[in-house]
């Protein structure tokens, strides 16, 4: 494995000083030595892990010491390396950051006296572990989606990580609810578009945050079904008139679009066949259940926005 550590030293800043690139190989020999034998679930040796987690760490622009922690981080949690060895070889600064690394990952009341460049640590090695996450059982996938939404994606946004906090959503979400071209996304996303533009993005974010904490494809196909069925009636609650014209006037237009099936359904078709042909560009069964379940869902909500609007019969 030791093309690994000259691709990492390959991609080190030019401002990087030559003992830093000879303490990160140091650092890269020594993770190597203490996890010889170990592999991940992927099958792969374990080193990878770490090698992965210090280039994610140059990638973030992080310093030496962090790269050094991050080659470090396991050695003193998984292996027989304990703080002495470590801080006897690689002094106080590195030590105390593989040390509060492990800390908080047993205990999260810690997170809030620990230093900046500990957790940002701690969000590239979970970004890692999202990165492999195929290779863990489904119950598991889950519950470390779960995590990575609700706790190291805002601490990666808190940490001004934002690229890394958009990539940890984006895997979770794939995970729990399908990628954007995914049934459950593209109905959710079709809901949303009833509603006012100002709040089209928060109500979006509510429904797929539910969504996460789903048990399975059946509970998640039950709440996407009853939420389309009431999302007219909300996007009528939400557009009721106000002391303002603009409001009265988009009901009026509304009111116009749903007098007759052609203006209702002509946009409607389009926007249809289209997340069709987009699902089916991933999973024929995706594409299947929205041309199946989707249409009936809109002619039934449909319906109850026209009887709200007193528009009971369509011209």
């Amino acid at each position: 494995m030791t093309g690994l550590i000259e691709l990492l030293l390959a991609r080190l800043p030019a401002d990087f000083t030559a003992t830093e690139s000879d303490r990160i190989r140091r650092a890269y020999e020594f993770a190597a030595c203490c996890h010889a034998g170990r592999l991940r679930k992927s099958g792969e040796p374990y080193i990878t892990h770490p090698v992965a987690v210090a280039e994610i760490a140059l990638d973030a622009g992080l310093d030496s010491a962090t790269v050094c922690a991050a080659l470090l981080h396991d050695v003193i949690e998984d292996t027989w390396c304990d703080a002495v060895r470590l801080r006897a070889e690689f002094g106080d600064e590195i030590t105390e950051m593989v040390q509060n690394l492990t800390e908080i990952g047993h205990d999260q009341a810690a997170v809030a006296d620990a230093d900046e460049r500990v957790l940002a640590l701690r969000v590239l090695d979970r970004l890692h572990n999202m990165r492999t996450l195929q290779y863990l059982d489904p119950a598991k996938q889950r519950r470390t989606s779960r995590h990575a939404v609700n706790v190291t994606a805002p601490l990666a946004g808190r940490l001004g990580l934002s690229a890394i906090a958009d990539e940890l959503e984006s895997i979770a979400h794939d995970c729990l609810i399908g990628p954007p071209g995914g049934a459950s996304y593209q109905v959710l996303a079709l809901g949303a578009l009833f509603l006012p533009a100002a709040v089209r993005a928060s109500y979006l974010d509510e429904w797929l945050g539910e969504l996460d904490v789903l048990p399975d494809r059946r509970a998640r196909t039950r709440f996407v079904l009853g939420l389309a069925r009431g999302v007219p009636a909300l996007a009528v609650t939400l557009r009721r008139p106000t002391r303002g014209t603009l409001t009265g006037h988009v009901l009026t237009v509304l009111r116009w679009i749903l007098r007759t099936d052609l203006r209702t359904w002509t946009p409607l078709t389009v926007l249809l066949g289209w997340m069709i042909v987009e699902a089916a560009r991933t999973s024929l069964g995706d594409a299947a259940v929205i041309a199946i379940t989707v249409p009936p869902v809109l002619h039934a909500g449909l319906t109850r926005l026209r009887r709200k609007l007193g528009l009971d019969k369509p011209d």
